[in-house]
């Protein structure tokens, strides 16, 4: 495949993903943060190793660590990631999430389970992510992220 369909694909994908999450933002009220939500992703930093490794026929380790940085990076300059407020991941510690990131971030997660139809599948993603040992939350957020995520189902089952 050639490079510039790789990149093409890959910003297509970009785009359908904000595209999702901005449309659970924007039912949360977080107009904004729908529209800013994962904009490191056009970045060079990220944009490149991303689309190389999910979009391109070529595999190979260089890819995968350039990717690996990327997804550093886009932890770290995105604070709707639960490993953005990760203090000491040795010691399980984390500090609080601010209840708007948190919100984008099941916002984020219930993206993942939209289709070409635009209606959000039942999915189990946030009660995987919930019971996941490798999430590190501070304990008031995860208490908030649980009361959030019964919140959400209710209302899907209404």
């Amino acid at each position: 495949m050639n490079i510039f369909k790789t990149y093409w694909r890959y910003f297509l994908y970009v785009v359908d993903h904000k595209l999702n999450v901005l449309i659970e933002c924007w039912k949360a009220g977080l107009y904004y943060q729908g529209l800013k939500h994962d904009m490191s992703k056009f970045s060079l930093k990220e944009f490149i190793p991303y689309a190389r490794k999910f979009y391109s026929d070529q595999k190979s380790e260089e890819i995968e660590k350039k990717w690996r940085y990327a997804w550093l990076h886009h932890q770290y300059h995105n604070k709707h990631h639960w490993e953005y407020w990760v203090v000491n991941q040795y010691e399980r510690k984390a500090l609080p999430m601010p209840r708007k990131y948190l919100i984008e971030m099941v916002c984020d997660w219930e993206s993942f389970s939209r289709k070409w139809g635009r209606k959000v599948k039942e999915s189990n993603l946030a009660e995987r992510m919930m019971t996941s040992d490798k999430i590190i939350l501070h304990e008031d957020t995860r208490k908030e992220l649980q009361e959030l995520l019964t919140k959400s189902k209710e209302k899907k089952k209404k």
